[in-house]
């Protein structure tokens, strides 16, 4: 096998590596952008449990103002409170491993650009080292070619002294 049909082979490899290092960028995109919208529905999440959790605090304490209050009303109520708390927490929670998992998928984001960028820079030189060949074989070819139109034609004849 000759160098310039083995390096075109290895190109050829390369390119099939650089394709699959392209779609390993795209799913990569993908699962980052899906880790920044869940970040995103974990913070909304919180704040709608937070908002309703103040509304429902309002309206208890609301229909207490201006009649006796019995100690186990109180304890209902912090009850419910309580088991709010805890809710939110798990809320928040989730909203922390949510950014966890995005800044995960960010960093293979990164590591697959990269491969993709060292996989595109080696089939741009095995490219590059294949037009090189490409231009000496041609040269070559000529100038076989011209010492070949030489031969034929036979040893050149001096001229005669008259």
């Amino acid at each position: 096998m000759k160098d310039r049909d083995m390096i075109a082979r290895l190109r050829d490899l390369r390119r099939r590596r650089e394709e699959r290092a392209k779609e390993g960028v795209i799913r990569r995109h993908a699962a980052a952008h899906r880790a920044t919208r869940e970040v995103q529905e974990a913070a909304a999440a919180v704040t709608e449990h937070l908002q309703r959790t103040v509304d429902a605090e309002d309206a208890a304490f609301g229909s207490l103002v201006g009649q006796p209050v019995k100690a186990a009303s109180l304890h209902r109520l912090q009850g419910r409170f309580e088991i709010a708390a805890r809710k939110t927490g798990q809320l928040r929670e989730n909203e922390k491993m949510a950014g966890v998992a995005e800044e995960r998928r960010k960093v293979e984001l990164s590591a697959a650009r990269d491969d993709h960028r060292a996989s595109t820079k080696a089939v741009t030189k095995l490219d590059g080292l294949l037009e090189h060949l490409t231009k000496r074989s041609a040269r070559r070819r000529l100038a076989l070619s011209e010492l070949f139109e030489e031969e034929e034609r036979g040893p050149p004849r001096l001229p005669a002294e008259g």
